[in-house]
């Protein structure tokens, strides 16, 4: 995992008292001088008063605002958001996750897996785990990639050039460009454009794509 290579600064936005107190103390504990805890409460213009660098964002408050609206609010100011939920529906979790938000954890996430994410996030990095895999997979918006256009699109996005790709694949460079073609036809036909290396790579890191890139 990445750490962070100076204090994050944190706020975190839960309208249970009893939640959000308890997760400030346990993470001011977990990782002290390296994780400062500025916020805890439901007011998310106090929130972002600082700006904090990572917002830990309770999915479901009973504020009234939509999801995606405090998201975004959240990625002006320059923080990164790391959603946080009891009992969230995929939807609601890809809401968020098409707004900006870069993880999602579960309320019952130890505390090391809370601090490992609040490190990824800080850094910009989509912070995958199982659970947030099994949202992506549900994703309508997540085209459906065979294993050989999974592989082109890792090494693509990693920087590989076509002949590079297609030595480590063992196939001829015409049919990595096929591969990627297939790539950037399956994201069209769910509404996304990646059609540059950097459109594909940003797009693949968000659908958890990419994970396990260095292993291909």
């Amino acid at each position: 995992m990445t750490e962070p290579s100076s204090t994050t600064r944190v706020a975190i936005l839960d309208d249970h008292p009893l939640v959000r107190e308890g997760l400030a103390a346990l993470l001011r504990d977990a990782q002290p001088g390296h994780l400062r805890v500025e916020y805890a409460g439901e007011d998310i213009a106090e929130a972002l008063a600082g700006p904090p660098d990572v917002v830990l964002l309770d999915i479901v408050m009973e504020d009234g605002v939509p999801l995606a609206d405090k998201v975004a609010a959240c990625r002006a100011r320059g923080a990164q958001v790391l959603l946080l939920s009891a009992t969230a529906s995929a939807s609601v979790v890809l809401a968020g996750l098409r707004a900006g938000a870069l993880g999602f954890l579960p309320k019952t996430a130890t505390v090391e897996e809370i601090r490992e994410a609040v490190a990824d996030v800080a850094s910009g990095h989509v912070h995958l785990t199982a659970d947030l895999a099994a949202v992506l997979t549900a994703d309508p918006a997540r085209p459906a990639l065979s294993p050989q256009e999974l592989k082109a699109l890792r090494l693509y996005a990693a920087g590989s050039k076509i002949a590079t790709i297609a030595r480590r694949m063992d196939v001829s460079p015409h049919t990595v460009k096929e591969y990627l073609d297939r790539v950037r036809t399956k994201y069209a036909a769910v509404g996304q454009q990646a059609r540059t290396r950097t459109e594909l790579y940003v797009a693949a890191d968000r659908d958890g794509f990419l994970d396990g890139t260095d292993s291909v």
